[in-house]
């Protein structure tokens, strides 16, 4: 008799696909959408923390207004540190 080699058959792994989280940009437009108003950088930011977002730096009040001053297209100053959406 012959022995046979029993084969493991592989299955297929999907891995979880996890929830893209939103940046910070997409938050801040998000924000300034419901206020309908200018924000200083520093009220964005408080709006942030109270969504639950997590800053990845030390000084997230500087992440914020970095962001904002990236994209001039987006963001407009109305007075100093104030911003709206175009």
């Amino acid at each position: 008799m012959r022995k046979m080699k029993k084969r493991k058959k592989k299955m297929k792994v999907t891995k979880k696909k996890k929830k893209k989280k939103p940046s910070i940009r997409e938050l801040t437009i998000d924000i300034l959408k419901r206020t309908k108003k200018p924000l200083h950088y520093r009220d964005i930011t408080k709006r942030l923390k109270k969504r639950g977002y997590r800053f990845h730096r030390k000084d997230p009040e500087r992440s914020v207004y970095i962001i904002i001053n990236r994209y001039p297209k987006i963001f407009k100053k109305t007075k100093p540190a104030t911003y709206k959406l175009r």
